[in-house]
């Protein structure tokens, strides 16, 4: 790994259908990626196998989804912590853009849909 500071913002990225990841850097020992979220849009209530997921709330807010129908607001400069086998997800409910960083534990920590 060359470049250890990165601008996050310039790797954000929207679309008009759906929520958008994009990564940002993959090594053996974790991944990251970001988010971004317009309203109304969802990021799918999931669950991961084999890792942590750690979201980092940089703009915005999200209704972050905690499993069992309950949910809880995730706001700027906040942090969620979802450990293996724990579902989470959110969907902006805001009138303004989301983004949040995703730090994966490992870099392939699979992927289980789940009911919010």
């Amino acid at each position: 790994m060359n470049e250890r500071i990165l601008s996050l913002e310039s790797y954000v990225r929207f679309s008009d259908e759906s929520a958008t990841v994009t990564e940002i850097i993959q090594t053996e020992n974790s991944s990251i990626a970001i988010w971004g979220v317009k309203p109304s849009q969802i990021v799918q209530a999931h669950l991961h196998p084999d890792g942590q997921d750690t979201w980092v709330m940089l703009r915005g807010t999200l209704t972050y989804y905690l499993g069992n129908g309950e949910s809880q607001s995730l706001n700027t400069g906040e942090i969620a912590i979802a450990d293996q086998h724990q579902i989470h997800g959110g969907v902006n409910n805001s009138n303004e853009d989301a983004v949040f960083v995703s730090i994966y534990s490992a870099p392939q920590i699979g992927y289980e849909k789940a009911l919010s």
